[in-house]
């Protein structure tokens, strides 16, 4: 438990430390954030966060292969494939993110990247390979089907990320609880150190920058940071989810609810895009924050508002991994009624003028 502890410290501690230099190297070349009218800054802000988070990812794993320091260093060095996959898919979509923020890529040149590092991923292992229904029935997916869910799901995680990140601090956050909540699912439930150990790296680079990203931003992710956070969480989401080789073949309500805020909010806004006939890549002020501050609440407010719906969720995800008593359903239940009945007010804000 303790290296478990380590690793987050280290990659939280790293990334405070980092985040101020890649702060005045964006500053220095210019890839900078300038407000507009979609936009809710007013100042010039830095980009460029995704740097730091991944110098912070990357900061505890070579001391479990220098030193082997216990069973968790064997996990890694025996999962040699899954790590160099998402290290390669990672460092790709960091690329591509630090390229939009100097130059603001082309949506369907980053989708097709983004297409490209979700094949990487999938042939290096991270596949949905199989369903569970209720009652414990597990279906294995073959092989056109996992391909396709697969891309499906990480391509459409890390742009559910991409597009949550509007306001300070948002995605910092929601990525800390998320990341908490899948760790522990692998830590405490399923016993499975590999992705335990890359889930609190995860976690601790976005707890190390959320001092500088939070109301008022002293930098952004940018699409750096984003996209690389949505490249993470939506790897480690397979992984801990969906594959049964883990024995976590995925029982398709938890992911639902885990990453329920950025789904919605992804969902719902290309589904306004649609009804207006407009491009679902057009940006504008539907997401659920937008509506948020229109309805008179703070970036502070809105942000500590979602932080608590993401909680919750989070909390929801673990519980029902971890037991599915009948008490424990009903209780759940409840709690995603109150949710949804939330978001159905959101929805409602989202079809009244700007």
């Amino acid at each position: 438990m303790k290296t478990y502890f380590a690793t987050l410290i280290l990659s939280a501690l790293v990334t405070f430390l980092v985040t101020p230099f890649v702060r005045r190297m964006a500053f220095r070349y210019g890839a900078v954030d300038e407000p507009n009218e979609r936009k809710v800054h007013r100042g010039i802000i830095p980009r460029l966060g995704g740097i730091g988070i991944f110098i912070g990812i990357l900061a505890p794993l070579p001391f479990f292969f220098i030193f082997e320091l216990n069973q968790i260093s064997d996990e890694l060095t025996n999962n040699p494939q899954l790590l160099l996959s998402l290290l390669l898919g990672a460092t790709i979509i960091l690329i591509l993110g630090i390229y939009d923020d100097f130059k603001d890529a082309k949506p369907m040149v980053k989708l097709a990247f983004q297409a490209f590092v979700a094949l990487i991923l999938f042939f290096g292992g991270f596949q949905i390979d199989s369903l569970s229904i209720p009652g414990g029935r597990e279906i294995p997916l073959p092989f056109p089907i996992k391909l396709v869910l697969t891309l499906l799901w990480i391509v459409g995680i890390t742009n559910a990320i991409n597009l949550l990140d509007g306001i300070d601090g948002l995605v910092t956050g929601v990525t800390g609880f998320i990341s908490l909540a899948l760790a522990i699912i692998n830590v405490v439930v399923a016993n499975d150190t590999f992705i335990g150990v890359l889930t609190l790296a995860l976690a601790g680079a976005c707890i190390g920058f959320l001092p500088y990203n939070f109301s008022p931003a002293r930098i952004f992710l940018g699409d750096s940071g984003s996209l690389l956070i949505g490249v993470f969480l939506a790897c480690i989401g397979v992984y801990s989810l969906f594959n049964s080789s883990t024995g976590n073949s995925g029982l398709l309500l938890i992911p639902m609810i885990l990453f329920g805020l950025p789904l919605f909010d992804t969902t719902s806004v290309m589904i306004t895009r649609a009804r207006k006939g407009e491009s679902i890549f057009k940006a504008d002020k539907n997401h659920v924050h937008h509506r948020l501050l229109r309805k008179g609440l703070t970036q502070k407010q809105a942000t500590y508002l979602l932080y608590i719906v993401s909680a919750t969720l989070s909390f929801l995800a673990v519980l029902f991994t971890w037991k599915q008593t009948p008490e424990i359903i009903m209780g759940g239940i409840c709690v995603i009624i109150a949710v949804v009945f939330w978001m159905i007010w959101l929805w409602k804000l989202r079809n009244r003028p700007l």
